[in-house]
């Protein structure tokens, strides 16, 4: 069995570097809304694991109130994430008084009724709660194309979430009294949360990758439409340039089939020109002699 502390170390390394890698992706690669707020969760989540290696350094109580606030301030933070990631929404600001109320009512069951159990079910509660609406709106708003993407994600972040309702319970059952206490399930706990949180953040690069794939083959169709119709307004164009075999008398225009047209409507079916009609100084001297049309 891996030793407690060295679990909680793995989270706190492995959450730095995600931190780090979300940094990296974030600069070469196309990103979306939510994407960054996503990416401020594992700097918030190593700073939870800081509280609880500090104790002894800094107050028990301080370190409580930092717990229970930066973890369950995780998990609304990737809520809100993900409701702007899918549906371009950003989650009702009353969802984070949420992460105060559970660092308050744990400040309560510290200083007024010293109550470790009471703490990690409503932690545990909170974030059990929090893990199933993320899993709702991935499987509520998934994109046809990435249907299994999104229902995987979903179904992960739900097991967690039930993991940490389950490890809260049986830390009811088992009468634990510190968090770093030794056991077969709270090592389970841990492990999974490790692999949990690899999990999740590589799942939604991966749904942010798939996303800009999916944009970037619909702006190469777009483009290939507009130069498809660009080609065919320069072959017209192309055609009114060519040598045009006209009648010496009449000035028709044979065209590539063979029929012949009057100047206005061959050029009229080969272009955007549309004709005004005049007359020119000279048929005007030749068939209105008495008309002083161009007299100015």
């Amino acid at each position: 069995m891996i030793d407690i502390k060295t679990l909680m170390l793995s989270n706190m390394l492995v959450s730095v570097f995600l931190c780090i890698a979300f940094l990296i992706y974030s600069q070469d690669q196309t990103t979306y809304r939510g994407f960054r707020l996503w990416a401020l969760s594992p700097l918030i989540m190593t700073l939870g694991f800081m509280a609880i290696f500090l104790r002894g350094t800094i107050p028990l109580g301080l370190s409580i109130f930092a717990v229970n606030g930066f973890f369950s301030l995780v998990a609304v933070i990737r809520l809100d994430a993900i409701k702007r990631f899918l549906v371009e929404k950003s989650l009702n600001r009353l969802f984070y008084t949420l992460p105060i109320l559970v660092a308050l009512a744990a400040m309560f069951f510290y200083f007024a009724d010293d109550r470790i159990e009471i703490r990690t079910f409503i932690l545990s509660n909170v974030l059990f709660l929090l893990s199933v609406l993320i899993s709702w709106n991935l499987v509520r708003y998934s994109p046809p194309e990435n249907k299994l993407l999104y229902y995987s994600a979903g179904i992960f972040i739900a097991a967690r979430g039930l993991t940490l309702l389950t490890w809260a319970i049986l830390w009811q059952i088992n009468d634990q009294e510190h968090i770093l206490d030794a056991g077969i399930w709270s090592s389970i706990h841990f492990e999974f949360g490790l692999i949990s949180e690899v999990g999740q953040n590589l799942i939604f690069l991966m749904m942010n990758s798939k996303r800009a794939e999916k944009d970037f083959i619909e702006s190469r169709s777009k483009l290939n439409s507009t130069v498809f119709d660009l080609r065919a307004a320069l072959s017209e164009v192309k055609k009114l340039q060519g040598i045009l075999p006209i009648c010496s008398y009449c000035k028709k225009i044979r065209d590539d089939h063979g029929a012949w047209q009057g100047i206005e409507e061959y050029v009229r079916k080969r272009s955007d020109v549309e004709f005004s009609h005049g007359i020119c100084p000279g048929c005007a001297e030749k068939y209105f002699p008495d008309m002083d049309l161009y007299s100015d």
